[in-house]
């Protein structure tokens, strides 16, 4: 597989960590992707992966593409959920942004910190590691919760995204939210100030 990040075969986040997607955890994606509690949050409940479209859906991280990655989210139990990662590797004036979208997977591992975690565990490697000054994501606007979630790691609120999101039958406000390399570091990762 291409991997434009050099992603190591695991990321320690303490309570969780991270490693990359392998076809065999397309189970995990298809039962994930198809819980109506997991998808209120992510597509829509209207939206259900169906078990053919779960092959492609993890094959868009296992093939060549360098321009997508996915993370497994893994406690000590079991894997709990992902994170997609959206890169530009060839464009030399975006090279250095990462898009993420997170997903825990399992509902009874929702508020127990796993997502702070494993999102906190991202940022430091992406911005020790890697070349990467700017990690955004889109959260919608009405998904509260997340957008906490996102701002107690490191990301700010830059914008609203009107009409962003088409969900359930309706456009819906997005915010866009980002995490800049020097600020995070200056705020979340002293021990790494020089990198």
């Amino acid at each position: 597989m291409a991997d434009a990040l050099g992603i190591p075969d695991k990321i320690d986040g303490g309570a969780v960590s991270l490693r990359p997607i392998t076809h065999a955890d397309r189970p995990l994606i298809y039962r994930w992707l198809n819980d109506p509690a997991v998808m209120a949050f992510w597509e829509g409940t209207d939206r259900p992966l169906s078990e053919v479209k779960s092959v492609g859906w993890v094959d868009r991280f296992v093939g060549e593409d360098a321009s997508l990655e996915c993370l497994i989210i893994e406690t000590v139990e079991r894997p709990i959920g992902f994170i997609e990662l959206s890169l530009n590797p060839g464009n030399h004036n975006y090279g250095h942004l990462v898009e993420v979208d997170i997903c825990i997977g399992e509902p009874s591992e929702w508020e127990r910190g796993y997502g702070s975690a494993a999102l906190s565990a991202l940022l430091r490697w992406l911005f020790t590691a890697t070349n990467t000054r700017r990690t955004f994501l889109q959260p919608r606007a009405e998904n509260e919760r997340a957008v906490h979630v996102y701002e107690k790691v490191g990301f700010r609120k830059e914008g609203v995204l009107r009409q962003a999101e088409f969900h359930h039958g309706e456009y819906l406000d997005g915010v866009m939210m980002a995490a800049i390399r020097y600020e995070w570091l200056a705020e979340f990762a002293t021990e790494f100030k020089d990198a």
